[in-house]
């Protein structure tokens, strides 16, 4: 469950670093990296990930994916995933320098393994609304010459999709984290032309999910066990990168990612607050990405990005659409 709910964060991470500072090349008004007042932005945002996971579980309380709490033995279960994304995003300018917005992702999720105690293979599919998000942009200062620009970000993800509790994970997959999440952060930026280089840091405070759920173990010798509810833990995340125009038209742009979740906590019936062994998630992503500004209006944006940790999708490809309305 954490290591698809830390992939589905990944698509929301603009709501709270500044809807992918990179992209300030292509608009040529460094002082309004937000949206002015009275304008409104639509996106399409279409995302491919793929990911292979040879994942290792020992006796114990274990998450594994498609997503369960389980009591089990040793075992390696091998599972390939194939998450195709689109999201829409609505954006407008509530006043200069304070832009809100809105997601809402469309998801189609595939995966095949095999079952590590009977060394059959299985595959489940879902097509269906993931986690909708809205996020508020407050920009306090403007570049200057002797200073970056900042933004002050906050957003909130709500739990729309199927999560991890809601489905049976022998014959389905989830298409949401699960549990809601409130995120706030801060980036900067500043241009030292033809460069423009940006950052930021947030916190993620993913909060604690009633269940109410009877979880049956994959081992048949295993018994049933009632979980109430479970704490998904908080995730730091920070990112750093530049951007290159190579002309008025055209920019190269390079990112780091990084998310790391803290330890996830359940509690069971009579026995009470237990943590998850072995449930802190490390996120890292380097990112390629190109911008390409069609019109005053409008660009197309298409990014790679590659993991860098087991916990991290193998890779992601991206394109993203903005279109301004004056």
């Amino acid at each position: 469950m954490r290591k698809v709910a830390a992939v589905l964060t990944l698509f929301f991470a603009s709501l709270s670093t500044a809807q992918e500072e990179a992209r300030v090349l292509t608009q040529f008004e460094r002082d309004y990296i937000l949206l002015k007042r009275g304008q409104y932005e639509i996106e399409e945002n279409f995302s491919y990930v793929y990911m292979s996971v040879n994942q290792v579980f020992l006796q114990g309380f274990a998450i594994l994916d498609p997503i369960f709490l389980t009591l089990g033995q040793f075992g390696i279960e091998r599972v390939r995933r194939h998450i195709f994304m689109n999201i829409f995003s609505l954006r407008y300018g509530v006043r200069d320098h304070l832009q809100v917005e809105m997601a809402v992702p469309v998801i189609y999720r595939y995966e095949e393994g095999s079952v590590p105690e009977t060394g059959v293979d299985k595959s489940a599919s879902r097509f269906g609304l993931g986690d909708m998000a809205f996020g508020l942009s407050y920009q306090p200062l403007r570049e200057s010459h002797s200073r970056p620009a900042v933004i002050l970000s906050l957003a909130f993800k709500t739990r729309t999709g199927k999560g991890p509790f809601d489905i049976d994970p022998n014959e389905d997959v989830p298409t949401g984290s699960g549990f809601y999440s409130v995120k706030g952060g801060v980036s900067i930026l500043k241009g030292l032309d033809p460069v423009v280089i940006f950052g930021g840091v947030a916190y993620s405070y993913n909060i604690t999910q009633r269940v109410n759920r009877l979880i049956l173990p994959q081992v048949v010798s295993g018994s049933p066990t009632f979980v109430e509810k479970f704490d998904p833990g908080d995730t730091i995340s920070l990112n750093a990168g530049f951007a290159y125009a190579l002309s008025y038209k055209f920019s190269l742009s390079f990112q780091y990612v990084q998310n790391y979740t803290l330890h996830t906590y359940i509690w069971i019936r009579n026995e009470g607050r237990k943590r998850v062994l072995n449930s802190q998630i490390n996120v890292a992503m380097l990112k390629v990405g190109t911008s390409w500004n069609v019109s005053k209006s409008t660009s197309i944006n298409v990014g790679v990005s590659i993991g860098l940790t087991g916990d991290s999708p193998d890779y992601i490809l991206e394109v993203r659409i903005p279109y301004r309305f004056f």
